[in-house]
């Protein structure tokens, strides 16, 4: 179920389900132009990078976006409003056979000037032949991210702007996929001892989902 995933750097994502899916494309070395869905789960400048988008945007992909920045992924995109797709947290849709389900992304006490849960970001669980994959955006454990069912989830750990990884250990507790991928670390936040500590921590508490480490130290 891993196999399919690379993390770019950051929270930077690609999902390969037949159809190549990237979340928050960002830091992207090398101009493949092979993405089928974008998604970004909020519009600040290390999730919505419009020159990493151009690097792996077809002229034919399609764009997933919180509705409340839909406005601002167009202009920034520069392409035209019938290749986005605006969600709501709790909505649902189907683009090309993957089946998408917008989760809500925000902070908690003590971060909510980050991502204050006004703003209506998001995280996202697409799904396609009954695997479900959970990319949280920035946010923390919040109830709505421990209410997910999924078989993967790809959770940032790096805090200051999102859960701690300590954090990040109660959410898969409480939501117990086969797998985690930890993201958020060893680049503008957080730190591969952060990684480190959080796989050791979960062996202990939930030792029936593996830990998956894809940021290179």
């Amino acid at each position: 179920m891993t196999d399919s995933i690379t993390i770019n750097a950051h929270s930077s994502i690609r999902l390969d389900l037949g159809e190549v899916l990237y979340f928050d494309p960002f830091h992207i070395q090398k101009a493949t132009k092979d993405g089928d869905i974008l998604f970004f789960t909020h519009d600040h400048y290390d999730h919505l990078s419009p020159e990493d988008v151009e690097k792996v945007a077809k002229d034919n992909t399609v764009f997933v976006t919180p509705l409340s920045v839909l406005e601002e992924t167009v202009e920034k995109l520069g392409v035209s409003e019938d290749r986005v797709f605006g969600m709501r947290a709790g909505e649902t849709m189907e683009i090309q056979g993957i089946k998408i389900e917008a989760v809500a992304a925000y902070n908690l006490e003590g971060r909510k000037q980050f991502h204050p849960f006004e703003k209506q970001y998001l995280g996202y669980i697409v799904e396609q032949n009954g695997v479900r994959y959970y990319v949280a955006g920035d946010s923390d454990a919040t109830e709505e991210a421990k209410s997910v069912k999924c078989n993967v989830a790809l959770i940032p750990i790096g805090g200051t702007y999102t859960m701690t990884w300590k954090e990040a250990v109660d959410l898969i507790e409480a939501i117990k996929p086969d797998y985690v991928v930890p993201t958020h670390y060893g680049d503008i936040v957080g730190t591969v001892e952060d990684a480190s500590a959080f796989a050791k921590e979960l062996a202990t508490r939930v030792p029936d989902t593996r830990v998956v480490l894809k940021i290179e130290p």
